[in-house]
């Protein structure tokens, strides 16, 4: 690699890995609507949808009052573990939830309370 290639290179590294840092500083926005409605319809089935079952707004509902305490809570935890749990969280390919991201930063912040 000639030494242009190489600054190229490390450069594109740097951009790429800028804004997954600056992500783990701030609540990630996901779009819970679209997940809501996959879950729901995965649970219920088509036209199976028994009395007082979860609905895809009670799950938008559960997700905006997750994402709120998250707002509220985010400094509580450690760096690495938001950067950890939005990323196994936050993968677009998969559902995106913030009742996940809030549990998953709960039981780590549990986990590094504990006694060694």
């Amino acid at each position: 690699m000639t030494r242009l290639e190489i600054m190229a290179a490390t450069t594109a590294v740097i951009i790429c890995a800028s804004p997954l840092a600056v992500r783990a500083d701030e609540v990630p926005t996901y779009d819970v609507r679209k997940s809501c409605k996959t879950d729901t319809q995965a649970y219920q089935g088509p036209g199976t949808a028994p009395p007082g079952a979860n609905t895809a707004s009670a799950c938008v509902a559960d997700e905006q009052t997750a994402r709120a305490t998250l707002v509220t809570q985010w400094t509580q935890f450690a760096p690495d573990s938001r950067s950890r749990c939005t990323q196994m969280v936050g993968d677009p390919a998969g559902p995106q939830s913030y009742v996940e991201l809030l549990t998953c930063l709960q039981m780590a912040k549990d986990v590094k309370s504990l006694p060694k």
